[in-house]
């Protein structure tokens, strides 16, 4: 599912689960493999070594895999290492940074959705050793489902979502609305729109409250023909902080987030403050994030 054309649909054929076999993998696996058995998908593996050595995995010894009674009563992080054990290692045509090797995978393979985990790092830490999961999906074309460190494992049999959160700041071109609306439909959740206002430049921008309360109502685009009217949350201050707090109240099952390209790549990569970044943190629940269209 390009995020780049119109969004009516669920498509989602191929899915790569990337995986550095740390903690937080297992979870990460076991919604790669619940997303793989409820869409038919074929499943990419890639597992990042270093920056410019990587082993991938053939769809077709994941399917096998993972597709049996094997691997429920198994762990099957271990599983998929033993698969990987042994692969040679396949070097990109030029060094760079994790992102730039996913990337290419995901383009090479016309991957729907990228799954992997998230060691939850910000703040100070975060500064220093970087954030692969927000070099990610600010820079891969296709939706990125991130697993933070606080996210329970999902049964792997039978993914359910129940309530969806979506969070946005009325991006032009976002495709987030549409991805969060088709889910719903798909999975007869509900939705909750939240939008995180600062009070200082709402005079400053001529919207008032009222206004931006009515802009909510119509972020979800009406050609997706959602199921049921989503419910609309309007808070002001800091926009981490306040989603997770309406996801945790709502108790919800998936947060979606639009994700803007930087310009240049990854000039806002290592942002401590940056809303995404925090949310998948300290979630405890996935986090889905869509590239806004170039």
């Amino acid at each position: 599912m390009n995020t780049l054309e119109a969004v009516t649909a669920l498509s989602l054929k191929n899915i790569l689960l990337a995986t550095d076999f740390s903690s937080g993998s297992e979870t990460a696996v076991r919604y790669a493999q619940a997303i793989a058995r409820r869409h038919t998908s074929r499943v990419h593996t890639i597992h990042v070594n270093s920056p410019d050595s990587y082993n991938l995995l053939d769809p077709d010894a994941f399917a096998i895999t993972f597709n049996g009674s094997e691997a429920d009563s198994k762990n099957v992080a271990d599983v998929l290492h033993g698969l990987l054990t042994g692969l040679p290692s396949q070097t990109p045509l030029r060094q760079g940074a994790v992102w730039e090797v996913i990337s290419d995978v995901v383009k090479r393979n016309e991957i729907d959705l990228l799954v992997l985990a998230s060691h939850g790092r910000h703040g100070i830490p975060r500064l220093v050793l970087g954030s692969v999961a927000e070099d990610v999906f600010r820079n891969v074309s296709c939706p990125v489902l991130t697993v933070g460190p606080d996210v329970k494992p999902c049964n792997s049999q039978e993914m359910k979502i129940k309530k969806v959160l979506l969070a946005t700041h009325f991006e032009t071109g976002s495709t987030a609305p549409a991805h969060a609306a088709l889910l719903c439909n798909e999975f007869g959740a509900e939705l909750t729109v939240v939008h995180v206002a600062d009070e200082n430049k709402i005079a400053s921008n001529g919207k008032t409250s009222k206004e931006l309360a009515q802009q909510l109502t119509s972020v979800v685009p009406p050609e997706v023909c959602l199921w049921r009217k989503p419910a609309c949350v309007l808070r002001y201050g800091l926009p981490s902080a306040n989603i997770l707090e309406v996801a945790q109240q709502m108790r919800a099952d998936l947060i979606v987030l639009g994700a803007r390209h930087p310009e240049p790549a990854r000039i806002n990569s290592h942002l401590p403050w940056a809303t995404a970044s925090r949310v998948i943190a300290e979630a405890e629940c996935p986090v889905l994030t869509v590239r806004q269209k170039d």
